[in-house]
């Protein structure tokens, strides 16, 4: 980028906010969001509106985007589709919000994150394709992702090194003028910088829709020589590395191992990536040696895709179906589409169709009765269901005992199949699942012992969180220093014992150690908000405690407050 087109800045921006004022306009408030969000989100608790914020700005501002985009290549403006498309975005990112902060289940938490993973990628993927969607030729595409590739990467530079400046500033006022502050300053810096700065230079660089749909795909020389040295040899060691396997595998006549769904998957991603970045050596007339390779690749990929499929059935064979085994399957359906797609001549907007197969595709992984929760959990209480009729239980919900008694006699058993079902139960049952309490009654789901030594003491856990009461409290008497208290206690650093909660505290740069305890009491009834020992008081801000007897490495419990010294 020369000086003068650092000098036509100024005006692309203003540009920018004319072409996108509502875009522009949501990108400013996604700043004034976030910065919400980092002064009032209380880790792991958030109410409503934090999480409503912090899940709304982005996407509104992409859809706004969008929508702007599509109207510049149909040359028609109208407000309505601003209007629909935000109000039904509005609805289902509320409704989302709620659901959210409602739901205390594992299946409503994972439906809500992967509903939203499905939302945000198909609104940046509706970005490049919804423009260009009645085009007859991939071209306006093509030049438009060429180009918005490098706005993308200039607005980052640039974002990036106005926000080393604005700190590099904030360092020095803060440290010159002996200011003590938080880390706010920053934190707001970034936001600024990332939320609001970024995407208005990314949108003073978005290429007119015209102008790209007159314009012949070309290859400059960084491009041709980065897929010519780059892609195409990384492509065939991947390749190259997966044929090899292959052959190991018919020769010595062994399942492939798991590993191998991760190189597909890399083959695959870097083999679309090379076929979409080298249009113009795709749609050139004229016979090649990059245009028959390109020909070659998508077909070279299959036998690689059928080892995908063989690694997946042999994995669910072993261990059954999972939902991130059954995502690894979507995927694996995926690329036969890619390859179905990329090898038939007839399809000529490649890039719209593979979009359109992966939103589907998306969409019916994640929502639905096929989607990975729905299909997964069926499987997982079928298989429950039938073990518990087998061993004779006939009269629901299982007491305590009696739903001990049945998982002490599938670890006697010990077979691959038994050992499956006590993790799918053991899984469904730390997650709360509704179904599972009708077969099994477990007031303290973490009470039952999945482990396999059947000589193990039942696990007893103490889980809870403790919030921030609020944002003042009372100094104690006689103390002479204090500081801020936010500490990880990991199980080498506590003692548990009599129902009471033992730790010490050793301050930096003294030489004393304090010993504090806690009450199982206190805890339950959530009623610590000042630990008292000789010399010392924590005021307790918020208290996230996840203790389990045993040599469990998940054990752990953190202190944020602030620590009186006397």
């Amino acid at each position: 980028m020369d000086f003068t087109a650092i000098k036509k800045y100024p005006s692309q921006i203003s540009t920018a906010f004319k072409r996108f004022p509502l875009a522009s306009a949501f990108a400013i408030f996604a700043s004034v969001a976030f910065i919400y969000v980092y002064e009032n989100f209380n880790y792991p608790y958030f109410s409503k509106l934090t999480y409503w914020l912090s899940i709304y700005p982005m996407a509104a501002t992409m859809i706004a985007l969008t929508i702007s985009l599509v109207q510049e290549s149909r040359k028609k403006f109208s407000t309505i589709p601003h209007v629909v498309a935000g109000a039904v975005w509005l609805a289902i990112s509320i409704a989302l919000a709620f659901h959210r902060v409602q739901s205390d289940t594992y299946a409503e938490n994972a439906y809500v994150w992967i509903t939203l993973k499905f939302i945000y990628t198909t609104v940046f993927l509706s970005i490049f394709i919804a423009p260009f969607f009645k085009q007859k030729d991939e071209n306006g595409f093509w030049a438009f992702l060429m180009k918005n590739i490098k706005a993308a990467v200039i607005a980052i530079v640039i974002s990036a090194f106005l926000l080393a400046a604005i700190d590099g500033l904030l360092f020095g006022f803060l440290n010159l003028f002996d200011i003590k502050v938080s880390g706010s300053p920053f934190a707001y810096s970034a936001i600024i910088c990332s939320c609001t700065i970024f995407p208005i230079l990314f949108f003073s660089g978005i290429p007119s829709i015209d102008e790209c749909l007159q314009e012949t795909p070309a290859l400059n020389k960084f491009q041709a020589s980065a897929n010519k040295f780059l892609f195409l040899p990384v492509i065939s060691l991947y390749i190259i590395l997966l044929y090899a396997y292959i052959a190991k595998i018919i020769i010595q006549w062994e399942m492939p191992k798991g590993m191998v769904s991760y190189l597909v998957s890399a083959s695959m991603l870097l083999m679309l990536l090379r076929v979409t970045l080298t249009l113009p050596e795709r749609i050139n007339p004229k016979p090649s040696f990059e245009k028959t390779l390109l020909k070659i690749l998508p077909a070279a990929c299959i036998p690689l895709v059928i080892l995908m499929s063989v690694g997946i059935m042999r994995r669910i064979s072993d261990y059954g179906i999972s939902e991130n085994r059954y995502y690894v399957v979507a995927i694996n359906i995926f690329f036969y589409a890619i390859i179905a797609i990329l090898l038939t001549p007839k399809i000529i907007c490649k890039s719209k169709y593979i979009a359109i197969v992966f939103c589907s595709m998306f969409f019916i992984a994640t929502n639905g009765p096929l989607s990975a929760l729905n299909v997964t959990h069926r499987i997982w209480m079928e298989s429950i269901k039938t073990e518990l009729a087998e061993e004779g239980y006939n009269k629901f919900p299982l007491s305590m005992e009696d739903a001990q008694n049945f998982v002490d006699r599938l670890k006697v058993k010990n077979t691959p199949h038994t050992e499956t079902v006590l993790s799918r139960l053991k899984k469904l049952n730390i997650r709360g699942d509704e179904d599972l309490a009708q077969y099994i009654t477990i007031k303290n789901r973490y009470n039952i012992n999945y482990d396999s030594n059947n000589n193990s003491n039942r696990v007893s856990i103490i889980k809870t969180y403790i919030p921030a009461k609020d944002k003042y409290f009372a100094i104690p008497q006689n103390v002479s220093q204090v500081s801020y208290l936010y500490k990880i206690f990991h199980q080498e650093d506590y003692e548990f014992s009599n129902d009471t909660l033992f730790f010490q505290l050793k301050p930096q740069k003294l030489d004393k150690t304090f010993k504090f305890f806690i009450t199982i009491t206190d805890l339950k009834q959530k009623n610590v908000r000042l630990l008292e020992t000789e010399g010392a008081k924590i005021v307790v801000e918020s208290f996230d405690i996840n203790i389990i007897s045993g040599n469990n490495k998940e054990s752990y419990f953190t202190i944020h407050g602030f620590l009186f010294l006397e």
